[in-house]
């Protein structure tokens, strides 16, 4: 993954997510596809969960759906640059917690990307500088993933319409029951849901990955930022000193 540590303006990062992503979509498909199987699964029984209004289904879904996603993100970065599984699940596990404050602030919290990054992709990860240089370079982290999710919702628009209109029915649905009003779904209508959003969460797993690499070379980028920035101000106290001693 040498090639990421470039520096590359936010729209060049994003088209060498894509080429990294379509250059290895081979490898990437062979190595993951039970993490992103499960991950599917477990998304159809999330949305089956809330159909039947269980709130203990619910969380627990909920909280299977996060751990087949540290599984899956594990998994990815140990096929992006090696390393044992246990490793990176680990790294992956932290992340994952380093993630919360973006969810939770996302505007606040873009910087936390660069922390996860961090923590996935170097061999010794240091949260607090790369928390600072997050915040440094907000704005390039918000070009990178403003630019990448518009490109990402155009895809759902065409990748999710299956399972937009079943969870659109299923709203409607119990607007109508709410009101008095008979079930109107099938009586299949649970498997369809659960296929559809296992289906979709499977491809869209995939799909999204090139943006995951986006950020990746987005985090490569402002590592080399930095590094020349800090090489420039050495070269410069060094000419400073020279200048001084004639």
């Amino acid at each position: 993954m040498e090639q990421i540590y470039k520096y590359r303006s936010f729209s060049a990062s994003i088209a060498s997510g894509y080429k990294l992503f379509r250059s290895n979509i081979h490898t990437i498909l062979s190595g993951s596809w039970i993490e992103a199987a499960a991950f599917g699964v477990i998304l159809g029984l999330v949305l089956e969960s809330f159909a039947w209004h269980s709130t203990v289904l619910e969380v627990l879904s909920l909280l299977a759906l996060v751990v087949s996603t540290i599984f899956w993100n594990g998994r990815l970065f140990k096929l992006i640059d090696g390393g044992k599984a246990s490793e990176k699940l680990w790294r992956a596990t932290k992340a994952t917690l380093w993630s919360i404050p973006f969810w939770v602030l996302p505007l606040i919290g873009i910087p936390f990307i660069n922390v996860i990054m961090e923590e996935m992709l170097e061999e010794e990860p240091h949260a607090g500088r790369a928390l600072k240089t997050g915040f440094k370079h907000w704005g390039y982290l918000f070009g990178t993933l403003l630019m990448s999710c518009i490109i990402m919702a155009a895809l759902s628009l065409v990748l999710c319409i299956p399972l937009y209109i079943c969870v659109y029915s299923l709203t409607a649905n119990n607007i109508g029951m709410a009101g008095g009003d008979p079930s109107g779904l099938p009586a299949s209508f649970p498997w369809i849901l659960f296929f559809v959003g296992a289906l979709t969460g499977f491809i869209f797993l995939f799909v999204q990955l090139w943006q995951t690499y986006a950020m990746a070379f987005a985090h490569g980028a402002i590592l080399t930022r930095e590094k020349t920035i800090m090489e420039r101000k050495a070269q410069t106290s060094n000419k400073d000193k020279t200048q001084q001693r004639k």
